[in-house]
């Protein structure tokens, strides 16, 4: 059995902040570990009461991962090349597909969660950081799920941080030097769009949409959440964590910052400012975003939008419909006298985008773990629709691209349940010299189709307008047949 070092030191670089030293401190441990970084790479910095925290991780130790062939999910425990656990489940067309994954994860986790704490002498805090892809069409989803115990990790905070690492060769170099001379990223460079492709192309998504709304029910409340893409090629290719740094706000409101990459293969990227559920011992919080407008940097136009955004009757129903949702999910699986509403219609303002923001909580029944909350509360009407079985038909007939992690969920589970996921909003795939973005639009009757054309291009603003276009170039076109710098 592998025993775990740990070492621990005050923050040297406190006024750095934690999203950027978590950064630094990523990129100092790929250039000492670089085998490790192929295997298994992650960054995810999340929101606590007491600030933001960032977990560094790297290499896999072992891995909790479902395979789906068919209508068949085996979930199983990988330690290296050997299976140490495995359960094989026939899927249900009748019931859910989520659902269903997240209830064989339940109970696969309550059954590994002894032998990972006993066995191995592994503490409650250990992470297992990973996520789940959105499926839309469940049958080209081949990994549903997949969380991995890295072999190295680090938490770091405003005052402290710790270095956990299995043993082995890497350990011995690994002390607390490593976080002193874990210095100041280097300025980001910018990058050379050479080509720029929007899927579908405009006047596609608003026939799409123009059809879409013609199949809606006349008369109803139902909802339909369509999701788009740009795809960039790009002459230089930048690291997972060069992209993070280039998007990622400069300002308060942006919830998480992440960076998940599997087997050296495509990196996901994101900034979401959406809570989609944490766990704290037996509390469950989600804080869903729904409703919508644009933001601005000068401060008439902000708080002209944000009176907008609160007098709208449209966004105001699609804030309350998405809560009230949330609310009787939780209500199934928490205990009734502790459910809670702390904030309603409250709004956030992330400079490109503001939001309507709801938070609720309540105590879990006995019995339930992380991935009961999941099938619980996933997916949410805020990328889904509703109703959900209908959204989920209008999606596969009328959406254009797969989703992958997009509208997913990436963060961290621990062996003690405890647990905190983004929803993958705000987010892009990295796939060697292509960056593909994407962003979706509630889609209800009487929506206006260019205006949420509109609406999925102010969401990808991060990653298409931000500081190093305005820096390096004027706007260009998105169909020039010339480079654009970005």
């Amino acid at each position: 059995m592998k025993t775990v070092k740990r070492v621990t030191c005050p923050n040297p670089r406190p006024a750095l902040g934690v999203n950027l030293y978590g950064s630094a401190v990523l990129q100092a441990l790929e250039q000492r570990h670089p085998a490790l970084a192929a295997e298994f790479t992650a960054l995810f910095s999340y929101p606590t009461e007491q600030g933001t925290v960032s977990l560094v991780a790297l290499g896999c130790e072992m891995q909790v991962e479902a395979l789906k062939d068919g209508d068949q999910v085996t979930v199983r425990l990988r330690h290296g090349e050997a299976i140490e656990r495995s359960a094989l489940f026939r899927l249900d067309s009748s019931l859910p597909y989520h659902e269903q994954v997240f209830r064989l994860a339940a109970v696969f986790l309550d059954e590994i969660r002894p032998m990972l704490q006993d066995r191995h002498g592994l503490a409650p805090e250990t992470p297992l950081l990973g996520g789940w892809r959105c499926g839309t069409r469940p049958e080209l989803v081949t990994e549903p799920l997949v969380f991995t115990l890295p072999r190295l990790w680090c938490r770091i905070d405003a005052t402290h941080c710790a270095l956990h690492c299995f043993d082995g060769p890497h350990a011995a170099t690994l002390d607390a030097r490593l976080f002193e001379q874990a210095y100041d990223l280097p300025p980001a460079p910018g990058l050379q769009v050479l080509q720029h492709q929007d899927t579908p192309e405009c006047v596609d998504y608003v026939d799409t949409l123009v059809d879409l709304l013609q199949a809606l029910t006349p008369d109803s409340a139902e909802k339909v959440v369509l999701a788009r893409a740009v795809k960039l090629r790009l002459k230089h290719p930048p690291t997972p964590n060069a992209l993070l740094r280039m998007v990622a706000p400069r300002r308060a409101g942006s919830n998480y910052e992440f960076v998940f990459r599997w087997n050296d293969g495509d990196a996901w990227v994101g900034i979401s400012p959406e809570t989609l559920v944490r766990k704290t011992a037996g509390e469950v919080v989600v804080e869903p975003l729904a409703g919508t407008r644009k933001g601005s940097a000068v401060s008439e136009k902000s708080v002209r939008y944000r009176q907008e955004l609160l007098s709208d009757n449209k966004e105001r129903e699609e804030h309350e419909t998405a809560a009230g949702m949330f609310y009787d999910h939780l209500a199934a699986i928490c205990l009734p006298e502790t459910l809670s509403l702390r904030e309603s219609r409250s709004v956030i303002d992330l400079g490109y985008v503001q939001h309507l923001k709801s938070v609720i909580s309540g105590q879990l029944k006995p019995g339930m773990n992380i991935f009961d909350v999941l099938a619980a509360v996933y997916p949410p009407a805020t990328i889904w629709g509703k109703p959900l079985d209908l959204g989920g038909e209008r999606i596969r007939q009328f959406e254009r691209i797969e989703r992958g992690f997009f509208t997913g969920g990436l963060g961290f589970i621990t062996l003690g349940d405890d647990a905190n996921f983004a929803l993958a909003i705000r987010t892009a795939r990295l796939s060697g010299h292509e960056v593909q973005v994407y962003a979706g639009s509630g889609i209800v009757q009487g929506a206006d189709p260019y205006r949420e054309w509109l609406e999925t291009s102010n969401k990808m603003a991060p990653f298409l307008n931000n500081d190093f276009v305005a820096l390096l170039s004027p706007p260009a076109s998105a169909h020039s047949a010339n480079p654009v710098w970005m």
